[in-house]
């Protein structure tokens, strides 16, 4: 072979190889980026059902009180930049109510999703100051009916004061809890619901005076309350202690409902809270101390045999510190169930194995970062667990403790995998402040007036 054929052929090798190494390289990349991507994907556990997290600011946005902003965090963004960046977006509750047809409502309170598959449409907004229930479309983010339940249905009685409205399982119905008027009894309202046409509809009201003697207390406000899994019960909290066992009924209010079971205050002691259904047919809920101090509980009950008139009495757990609030439930490595608890006024989360009724430990959310920070209302997802935290001006419960170091917000905890900490940091906060509405305290500091209250996790 000549010279130059040799030379040709080395050239021509030279140029394969170049290619088949930039090829190699190429599809290198590719599963090296595929790769990447899947090992980041494993890394996203509590993506997993994606969600966002709404949080409500019931302070309000207009002249004369009304109105309030909701805030959404996608969870994606949350766990990619951290809560501290993420960007939510803002919706004037005053401007969603005007859109449709709707009085602005006074202090957005209480928001909750409903039970509709695969996944929620509505949230459902009780606002506390005006006696209206909100139903929010999800996806549109507008509001889509707009319930007002003070006087009640026929005149049968219920005032601005709606703390709390939840939607029943098979979602045929909302159940409003109306505290009442200062130093009266409450109403528990009933609102027939249809998603699909966004029908909703006020169709009876009970007035809960009638229960006081039995409940061992001069008046019976209702705070919250949560349905059995078979949407045929409800379990009623009740701010002078005590529960309610209430059969709803029909939907349409042909069936009235019916107090089936009273627990007295002295079998539930403390200010009623929240209400969580559990695994095997349980209903956890919480007696509170408030802001001026005392003992504060855990209760677990047995709704296994309600529809047999069986209400055994609940196992109580004592909790250390002060206002139990939001609770949440935990899964640790072994499968044991936990409940979390946050302590509104001592700034503490309790942790409670649910096995032995046993608190576990306790720990501060204080930090340099967030002094008081005040944790209400919680959700977990995953091992996050989302706590809204209070404003410097409280504007309900807690009025009487402002502080003008408050950062309202919601807090990102990481739960430990046994269920017994957490850890947050300063990039864990996601902020609600907004400066352009400020409140003046009494020691002429000024705030902002934000003051967050209502979350919940809706599953995308």
């Amino acid at each position: 072979m000549s010279r130059e054929n040799q030379s040709i052929r080395r050239s021509r090798s030279r140029e394969m190889f170049r290619s088949l190494s930039g090829f190699v390289l190429l599809l290198l990349m590719v599963v090296i980026t595929a790769v990447s991507c899947s090992f980041a994907e494993s890394f996203l556990p509590e993506m997993e059902p994606a969600y966002e997290v709404w949080s409500i600011d019931q302070s309000g946005t207009e002249s004369d009180g009304t109105g309030g902003l909701l805030y959404i965090w996608d969870g994606k963004d949350i766990f990619l930049n951290g809560a501290k960046s993420a960007d939510p977006e803002i919706i004037d509750l005053a401007k969603a109510a005007k859109d449709a047809n709707c009085e602005a409502a006074k202090k957005p309170h209480m928001i909750l999703s409903n039970h509709t598959t695969p996944k929620s449409s509505h949230a459902i907004l009780a606002n506390v100051g005006s006696g209206d229930t909100f139903f929010i479309n999800i996806a549109s983010r507008s509001v889509v009916g707009c319930v007002n339940t003070i006087g009640g249905f026929n005149g049968a009685g219920g005032t601005g004061n709606t703390h709390a409205s939840v939607g029943s399982p098979d979602n045929s119905m909302t159940i409003v809890a109306n505290i009442g008027a200062k130093g009266e009894s409450g109403f528990l309202h009933k609102i027939q619901t249809n998603y699909t046409s966004d029908n909703y509809k006020l169709v009876e009201t009970l007035s809960l005076d009638q229960f006081s003697s039995d409940l061992g207390t001069s008046v019976a406000r209702p705070i919250c309350h949560e349905f059995t899994a078979d949407s045929k019960f409800a379990y009623v909290t009740l701010a002078g202690g005590g529960i309610l066992v209430i059969d709803v009924g029909a939907a349409d209010g042909s069936t009235a409902m019916n107090v089936v079971k009273v627990y007295d205050a002295a079998t539930v002691p403390g200010i009623g809270c929240g209400v969580t259904r559990l695994p095997f047919n349980k209903i956890m809920t919480n007696g509170e101390s408030g802001a001026k101090g005392g003992d504060d509980f855990l209760y677990t009950f047995d709704a296994s045999k309600a529809a047999e008139g069986i209400f055994p009495n609940p196992v109580q757990i004592e909790l250390p510190g002060e206002d139990t609030h939001g609770a949440v439930t935990c899964i640790d490595q072994r499968g044991g169930i936990f409940a979390i608890t946050s302590m509104r006024v001592s700034n503490d989360v309790n942790f409670v194995d649910l096995q032995t009724n046993k608190v576990v430990a306790t720990q501060s959310m204080a930090a340099s970062f967030s002094p008081d920070p005040k944790p209400d209302v919680a959700h977990i997802v995953g091992n996050k667990m989302f706590i809204a935290l209070r404003g410097a001006t409280p504007l309900s419960a807690i009025g009487s403790l402002p502080n003008v170091d408050r950062t309202p917000g919601v807090a990102v905890l990481t739960i430990s995998d046994d269920c017994k900490s957490f850890s947050w940091d300063e990039e864990d906060l996601a902020s609600m402040e907004d400066l352009d509405r400020m409140v003046t305290l009494e020691d002429g500091s000024e705030a902002s007036a934000s003051d967050p209250h209502g979350l919940e996790i809706i599953l995308k």
